[in-house]
């Protein structure tokens, strides 16, 4: 089988290639690729994408693109894959360009009582003179994944600070902005494997320990927190929760991701507050798969799955072997 890795390629250090993949990752994703026995080819998912697809007829495409441009950007691929009747893994066109969204995918998931803290959606300073909202509340740029544009500063406390922070995200953005109530508690990253799949897998579930970082990061896993702060022993995996906490979180993401058609593999992001209530905050159908230990680079999905026993080539093989068996495909 001709497996095509698509995706796009980090070339800056810039906050808006951060979700693209450096070129360690794309050696890694090869080598899970290779060890399959499985044909690669890489293909870069730029404007030419198109008649590259239809050059190369790939028998499977490993979907990593996180797009060039627009507010449905992570569905480009798929529609076109799509198109072109290319089986791919990861989630399809609808599912992408929901959950890139993080406002309509927390209306999505509220319809279907999943608990996620109060949010309200803006695209002018104008609207916060209608909000009834508690304080303090969290600003995060609503199309962007990686934690882009959000750090401690992000965190408001009252409808002045809100407004004037507001601006500023509006002018660097372009985009609505969510303003989201502000969960303080504990923080765990949910790794998900073969989702939809006759045996899903819930990942070793990873703990953020706000305890190791300095008290200006104020509780929140930003940009600074992730590339400044990147020492491995901030993080807990597989957190030290009790039984019954660790059978709601992995029953809550099976639920989310059936729930959003996510198959093959997923991140979800929590809070959990002092009385133990999980706020459900964001999906990833694109998780990161960064691993570099001498640069520090390393995403929460892979670190999670050799928490859970595989390496790097085995966790690609089970990616691949999970659309493959959805697609009707020989392996």
């Amino acid at each position: 089988m001709k497996v095509a890795l698509v995706l796009n390629t980090r070339k800056s250090e810039s906050e808006f290639e951060v979700e693209y993949d450096p070129p360690h990752t794309i050696e890694m994703i090869r080598h899970g690729i290779e060890s399959t026995g499985h044909d690669y080819v890489f293909i870069e998912a730029d404007e030419n994408i198109l008649e590259t697809l239809k050059q190369i007829k790939p028998d499977l495409v490993f979907n990593r693109a996180e797009g060039v441009r627009g507010e449905s950007r992570e569905s480009h691929i798929p529609a076109v894959l799509e198109m072109l009747g290319i089986p791919y893994v990861g989630a399809n066109v609808l599912s992408t360009a929901v959950c890139l969204n993080k406002g309509w995918t927390k209306k999505f998931l509220a319809f279907h009582n999943v608990l996620t803290p109060q949010f309200h959606i803006i695209s002018n300073r104008r609207q916060v003179n209608k909000l009834e909202f508690k304080f303090p509340a969290i600003l995060k740029p609503n199309e962007e994944g990686s934690s882009v544009g959000i750090n401690e500063d992000n965190v408001v406390a009252d409808r002045k600070q809100l407004t004037k922070k507001l601006g500023i995200m509006l002018q660097e953005y372009k985009q609505p902005i969510l303003v989201e109530q502000f969960i303080h508690g504990r923080e765990f990253s949910v790794g998900i494997l073969d989702c939809i799949g006759p045996k899903p897998e819930v990942l070793s579930i990873l703990e953020i320990d706000f305890s190791k970082f300095p008290t200006d990061v104020g509780g929140v896993y930003g940009q600074r927190a992730k590339t400044i702060y990147e020492e491995l022993d901030h993080y807990i995996c597989p957190a030290k929760i009790p039984k019954e906490l660790k059978r709601k979180i992995e029953k809550t993401s099976l639920e989310i991701c059936d729930l959003l058609e996510v198959p093959d593999f997923a991140r979800i992001d929590y809070r959990m507050d002092d009385n133990e209530q999980l706020y459900f905050l964001e999906i990833n159908p694109l998780p990161g798969m960064d691993f570099d230990l001498e640069n520090k680079d390393i995403s929460f999905y892979p670190f999670m799955a050799m928490n859970s026993g595989y390496t790097y080539d085995q966790l690609i093989q089970k990616i691949i072997a999970a659309a493959a068996r959805r697609h009707g495909l020989n392996q």
